[in-house]
């Protein structure tokens, strides 16, 4: 199955269309045609209410319009999509971070969503990379540059266990009251991540 990318309107402060693979199926979230445009990438599909960017023209793209007023925000919706067609693995670029924090929550919320579905879906910017861990474990290499945080994204996550890091946990519960799991560094070698119920927001990041 192609891997599915979603770019979103955050500005690509990087270049992103090195991560880009011809076998990509490429969706654009409403003025996300712009990102994409802008940095040579060629969108598949184009989704949008299209209410903060003008109607993309010239291009080969299938264009899905929503409506302005709806239940689901326009990457949500794709995030739909994504599912319903099968898709195992799904990158998000232009997402996260920029001046509309709810929207940064909001498809922090997506990952969840994706994790629910067995979707391995992962969220980038310039600094950081984020997954929602469901049920399940990862193993990270070491990034001595990197911290890698967990958050709770319910009331709580149990069988929580770091191996590998300078922080370990065994079999801990994580809650969403106490952010006992952040700033965690690389020691050298993997680090073995578990949780055995519950969801947990990973978040690699760049130090500074």
């Amino acid at each position: 199955m192609k891997r599915c990318v979603v770019i979103g309107a955050v500005e690509l402060d990087f270049p992103a269309e090195n991560l880009i693979r011809d076998t990509d199926f490429v969706i654009c979230a409403d003025k996300g045609w712009l990102n994409a445009k802008k940095h040579g990438i060629k969108p598949d599909m184009i989704v949008g209410d299209f209410d903060s960017s003008p109607y993309p023209e010239n291009t080969d793209a299938e264009i899905t319009v929503l409506p302005v007023v709806k239940d689901d925000t326009d990457t949500f919706h794709i995030a739909k999509y994504v599912v319903e067609n099968g898709f195992t693995d799904v990158l998000l670029l232009g997402l996260i971070g920029g001046k509309r924090i709810e929207h940064t929550i909001a498809n922090i919320q997506t990952l969840v969503f994706f994790a629910r579905n067995r979707v391995n879906a992962t969220a980038m910017d310039r600094y950081s990379t984020l997954m929602v861990i469901k049920d399940g474990s990862i193993t990270l290499p070491d990034m001595p540059d990197k911290f890698f945080s967990l958050f709770s994204m319910g009331e709580k996550a149990e069988g929580v266990s770091i191996k590998g890091a300078k922080y370990p946990l065994s079999d801990y519960t994580l809650t969403n009251s106490f952010p006992i799991g952040i700033s965690n560094e690389f020691i050298g070698e993997n680090v073995d991540i578990t949780v055995k119920s519950g969801s947990i927001l990973l978040i690699v990041t760049q130090k500074d």
